[in-house]
């Protein structure tokens, strides 16, 4: 009796595993065959699938304007496909030859991304997309059994330096600071928003930070030469896990709003909490930071309680200063006075942004100038859409 027990039980399994492969063979089939590709709209597309976001942008060509068909139409006709997709109406860049559109989404979420587009038939002429980021490598196979698109690997770095020189010289305003930055431990504080244009001689060389799920630092001595100097396991990653693991907010764009309400002296230390006033030795003053999260590793309470968003504020606080002095010192020891800011970490995120403008002026006594670009975290996507649009540069 066991035996035969042993025996349907292993035929069962066979079974099951055949239907299966069977299933995921007509997957292939249907994303490779059943949809006609008799014209590839890949090279319309770059994609920059990181560690937290992925960074979509496509080219609507002012020749071509119907190229795209349905893509295109359903892009332009929503700004947010889903809780975790959506487009950046405002970034759209018009060119002579076309313009940009610029689609954003949680990492997290990319099987459902896929799904979504294979559900609409998205897929149905394009046969290779050019991707940038670790997501090249990790969700090619998921690219290739549900859609049939090839994910063309692109080099991150090059993806970067490329789309980034594209967007300075394409736009005028896109780099801006802020200067006359006022500090505040709750709310925006004060700081004038100033719009620096692009040297048109001696751009070269600068650093480019640039804030991900971590952290990268990059001398950039010329349009294709650059090394990386420097970098930091802290960065936006990092900032999105803790909150997750220390306040109620699951998403990026929750913790952004949250901190802005946020009191992060209710959780940080500050000098003024150690010396009772100004510790003029150093010319420090009493509101200045002197440990993150502090006031949680000492024995009394703090005054009002703890909440989500003051949790929020001290992260964001403690993970910007820690990107900005280790800039700081990357640049005094690269030799370079300029250091640009980039990824989606700064997506409106004025508050870390305005934090590294104060950091960068106060540490090099107003030699070197934190800038910004308003295009941040998208150049990746730009460099590897660039990768079949020569034409553009």
């Amino acid at each position: 009796m066991l035996a035969v027990v042993t025996r349907f039980a292993v035929a069962t399994v066979v079974v099951v595993g055949l239907v299966v492969l069977r299933k995921r063979k007509l997957q292939r089939l249907q994303a490779r065959i059943i949809y006609h590709r008799d014209k590839d709209l890949g090279r319309r597309f770059g994609l920059d699938v990181g560690g937290t976001l992925g960074k979509l942008v496509y080219l609507e060509k002012a020749d071509a304007a119907t190229e795209l068909g349905d893509v295109h139409t359903f892009m332009l006709a929503n700004t947010s496909y889903s809780k975790s997709s959506m487009r950046d109406a405002d970034m759209a860049l018009s060119l002579p030859g076309g313009q940009v559109h610029f689609v954003r989404f949680e990492t997290s979420k990319l099987e459902g991304v896929v799904e979504f587009v294979r559900h609409r038939c998205f897929h149905r002429d394009i046969r290779a997309i050019p991707c940038t980021g670790g997501g090249a490598f990790k969700f090619s196979k998921l690219f290739e059994d549900h859609v049939g698109i090839t994910l063309e690997k692109c080099d991150e770095l090059a993806c970067l330096i490329q789309g980034l020189g594209f967007v300075m010289r394409h736009v005028p305003d896109e780099c801006y600071t802020f200067k006359n930055v006022a500090l505040n431990h709750q709310g925006m504080g004060e700081a004038t928003k100033t719009i620096v244009h692009t040297p048109t001689s001696e751009l070269y060389p600068f650093l480019l930070v640039n804030i991900g799920s971590g952290v990268s630092i990059l001398k950039v001595t010329s349009a294709t030469e650059y090394s990386r100097v420097s970098g930091t396991s802290l960065g936006g990653g990092t900032y999105l896990g803790l909150c997750k693991l220390l306040s109620k907010y699951k998403s990026f764009d929750e913790a952004m709003v949250a901190s802005i309400a946020g009191d992060s002296n209710a959780v940080d230390m500050t000098v003024g909490d150690i010396y009772g006033g100004n510790y003029t030795q150093f010319n420090l003053s009493a509101d200045t930071l002197a440990s993150s999260f502090g006031k949680m590793g000492t024995k009394y309470e703090p005054k009002s309680g703890v909440k989500d968003e003051d949790v929020a504020r001290s992260l964001l606080i403690m993970i910007t200063t820690n990107i900005g002095q280790v800039a700081y010192l990357s640049a005094q020891r690269s030799d370079t006075q300029r250091i640009y800011f980039c990824g989606n970490f700064l997506r409106q995120n004025e508050i870390a942004s305005r934090q590294l403008a104060y950091a960068i002026d106060y540490w090099s006594k107003s030699k070197m100038q934190a800038q910004f670009f308003h295009h941040e975290g998208f150049f990746g996507a730009l460099g590897a859409l660039l990768t079949h649009n020569q034409d553009l540069l």
